[in-house]
């Protein structure tokens, strides 16, 4: 079962408007790099799991990643999705890790329903 609550900060719609202020990103931005993170991270998670790492992205969808190399695999996304950020979008690196920070773990409990969904099917 996926607890989706431990991937969802607490007060996360007001953490993004405070981000979205701090960091005067519009409205339209905000969107594009919420495309580019959902996109770099289902193609990095399907890039796992054909390289037989199952167990590791289960853990990462699960909001449990407290292996070694489930942590590894948290940390390495967030990497790549702040480069992405940083090549893609322009952003400066201190907007780009905030981006990931808080978007990422609703990205992760999207991704994660969407998962559980499709194997129900």
């Amino acid at each position: 079962m996926i607890h989706m609550h431990t991937f969802i900060p607490k007060d996360a719609p007001a953490k993004m408007r405070a981000f979205a202020r701090w960091s005067h990103l519009r409205q339209a931005q905000l969107q594009e790099a919420s495309s580019v993170m959902t996109d770099t991270v289902t193609e990095f998670l399907r890039r796992q799991m054909e390289r037989g790492n199952w167990e590791t992205v289960r853990e990462v969808l699960r909001g449990k990643p407290m292996t070694k190399a489930g942590k590894f695999l948290l940390e390495e996304l967030r990497g790549n999705l702040v480069a992405k950020l940083i090549i893609k979008l322009g952003l400066r690196k201190v907007f780009a890790v905030g981006l990931v920070m808080v978007l990422l773990p609703l990205i992760l409990a999207k991704v994660a329903g969407e998962v559980a969904h499709q194997f129900r099917k």
